[in-house]
This record gives C-alpha cells, sequence and structure tokens, in this order.
C-alpha cells in the first residue's frame, strides 16, 4: 500500500494499523480507523514497526511516529537506512530526506546490486 508516497512494505501490519487486532469475544481493537488521515494511518503503521520504503529505500523506524511521546510525529523525520560494511562488521548509515548519499553508501548499493545480477 502506498500513503503521502511512501510504500507500507507489509500489508498485515497495514490491516492492523486501520483496522486493530481481534480481542475478546470477537471485536477488533485498536487501529485507526478507514476514516482516519493518511497521515495517522502512516504513524500508527510506523508504531507498529512495519517496514516503510521510498523509491526502494528503506526509511529508520519512528520516522511518523515518536516513540520517547508515544504519539504520531506532527512532522515526520524521515531517514534513510542504509548498511554498509566496514573492517567486517555491517555499520548503519542514516541518511535524512533531501541529503545526498554518500558516496561511500552509493558505492555499497552499487557493489550490492552488482553481486545480485552476477547470482542470476
Amino acid at each position: 500500500m502506498e500513503i503521502l508516497g511512501y510504500v507500507l512494505v507489509n500489508p498485515d501490519k497495514v490491516e492492523r494499523a486501520i483496522n486493530g487486532v481481534v480481542g475478546p469475544k470477537g471485536a477488533l481493537m485498536g487501529g485507526v480507523g478507514e476514516k482516519a488521515s493518511d497521515s495517522a494511518k502512516i504513524a500508527e503503521y510506523d508504531r507498529l514497526g512495519g517496514l516503510i520504503t521510498k523509491d526502494g529505500k528503506k526509511l529508520e523506524i519512528g520516522c511518523f511516529y515518536d516513540f520517547a511521546k508515544k504519539q504520531a510525529r506532527k512532522k515526520p523525520e524521515v531517514k534513510f537506512v542504509f548498511w554498509v560494511e566496514r573492517k567486517g562488521k555491517a555499520k548503519k548509515v542514516l541518511v535524512d530526506e533531501g541529503e545526498e548519499i554518500p558516496v561511500e553508501v552509493r558505492a555499497a548499493q552499487l557493489l550490492k546490486e552488482q553481486e545480485e545480477l552476477d547470482e542470476e
């Protein structure tokens, strides 16, 4: 499902974010509802830990939901997550939306894409 230009990858979590879960006696509990705003839906999905992507790039959990304040963010803080191998360990690199992706991260992406093509 796509909301506000972001792809909500997990359909089960989309369902739970919007409609909730079945509780005691079969009644639905939680969820923001079908009539909720798109920003409320994506914030609830984010709260549930659902994978969000934009242009094929993964977003950090918590871009739309503030876990410290336990509420939806008034303004999203979109950060892309990249994993780069450094000295034998995977390192997490966060890049704010709108910032240029560091050349090292882009090089790692290109290498990964090439390895995937080689495997085919």
